[in-house]
């Protein structure tokens, strides 16, 4: 890349507001050169649980995880049947560190120094595998600004703005980790709500790409090719410290209402990987509370007292900043970098009505477990998680209790 060092790509990463392709970045990573039967090698004969349900899957709602069958299947028998499956398979959003140790191959290969982070590396990453049609709902991404490396096969995102409205956020499922919208754009049953949607933009990533989603993005993901393999990082922002209060508030109301009703219920309102929420005393959350509040007042104090010795001395020198100007690096052509490209509403609307040509089935009726991980009967209780979520109220909240704790 033509001027571009690890340090600019630091920079730029943490400073650029709108999402970032990165063209061929990562393609002297070894592991975009992994062939399927390599991919096979590295994973073995462990077996590996899937995320699944039909492609056909017609439906108001995203495809919450609670609609979805878990299937244990080695990396082989994925590979096998995922051009053919009648269902979209995902083992998604899984932690490098739990399923690989530090002596294999996968573990040792995977390295951010290039991003500028020498210090992030397999443990800090999480793998995505699946088949065409696995995706994930619109969300957005409570901490940290992402960067994903796409290794093999195609993936598509369509991406909008923090600010973007007509995105109807929700609470529920809960997730501390997502925001997500409760807009269908697999295979929806009414596309009018797409056509009022501004601001968006799209990017599909071969193997060898990277791409920067700024904090606060929505951003939905669809695998295109039968076989997709992907990494990301999520690396810390400003900001995480203040959210991390925000979130631990949020996740003592969630778990109070989920404590008083019937487990079918609970089991609605939260993500498969926050199941626990119900059982977690009181006790525990408000520890975590604690220590959130407090690590984010002692933060904000060291950076008063900096601010006021800076103003006392005579000279303060030169003051850094991580600012940069993004444009000139993507106006050269050898840099391969490009802004993620602004669609229309109407080619939202155009790449839907594609998902359902390709795999909407209006004649065939839910089974039993796509009905049962609808949240639309949920209402009153939904309307009430998502009220007291709101950013202006729990920000008051925040606001008032940081406040007291001072």
């Amino acid at each position: 890349m033509s001027g571009l060092n690890e340090d600019t790509i630091r920079k730029i990463i943490t400073n650029h507001s709108v999402p970032l392709v990165f063209r061929g970045y990562v393609k002297n990573w070894p592991l975009c050169d992994w062939s399927i039967e390599k991919w096979c090698s590295v994973f073995g004969g462990k077996e590996i649980p899937f995320r699944c349900l039909k492609k056909d899957f017609l439906s108001d709602e995203p495809c919450w995880e609670r609609r979805c069958s878990v299937k244990n299947m080695t990396f082989r028998n994925f590979v096998d049947c995922s051009g053919s499956s009648d269902e979209w398979m995902y083992f998604d959003y899984k932690y490098i560190y739990q399923w690989f140790n530090g002596d294999e191959e996968l573990y040792k290969d995977i390295s951010w120094k290039q991003f500028g982070f020498p210090d992030k590396g397999a443990a800090d990453a999480t793998l995505w595998v699946g088949n065409s049609g696995a995706h994930t709902p619109a969300h957005q991404d409570t901490y940290g600004i992402n960067v994903v490396t796409q290794l093999y096969g195609k993936k598509r995102w369509i991406l909008f703005p923090p600010e973007t409205g007509g995105l109807k956020p929700t609470r529920v499922p809960y997730e501390e980790s997502s925001v997500y919208s409760e807009l269908n754009f697999y295979c929806p049953n009414n596309l009018d709500v797409f056509n009022s949607l501004t601001g968006g933009r799209m990017v599909e990533l071969s193997a060898g790409d990277a791409l920067l989603v700024p904090r606060g993005w929505w951003h939905y993901v669809q695998n295109i090719d039968p076989l997709n393999i992907a990494l990301n990082i999520w690396l810390p922002h400003e900001k995480d410290g203040s959210t991390r209060v925000s979130e631990a508030l949020i996740k003592i109301f969630v778990a109070q209402i989920c404590k008083d009703l019937p487990q079918e219920t609970a089991k609605l309102i939260v993500n498969p990987n926050e199941d626990d929420i119900s059982d977690t005393p009181l006790s525990v959350l408000f520890l975590q509370l604690e220590t959130v509040a407090n690590a984010y007042l002692d933060n904000r104090r060291k950076l008063r007292r900096a601010k006021r010795q800076r103003t006392r001395e005579d000279d303060p020198g030169p003051v850094t900043t991580e600012d940069i100007d993004v444009k000139p690096f993507i106006e050269d052509k050898a840099n391969n970098l490009e802004n993620a490209r602004s669609i229309t509403s109407e080619e939202l609307v155009k790449l839907i009505k594609q998902n359902l040509e390709e795999f909407a089935n209006k004649d065939r009726p839910l089974c039993d477990d796509e009905i049962d991980g609808s949240t639309t009967g949920l209402c009153l209780t939904k309307a009430v998680i998502d009220a007291f979520s709101e950013a202006n109220v729990i920000d008051l909240v925040k606001q008032n209790l940081l406040a007291r704790l001072s």
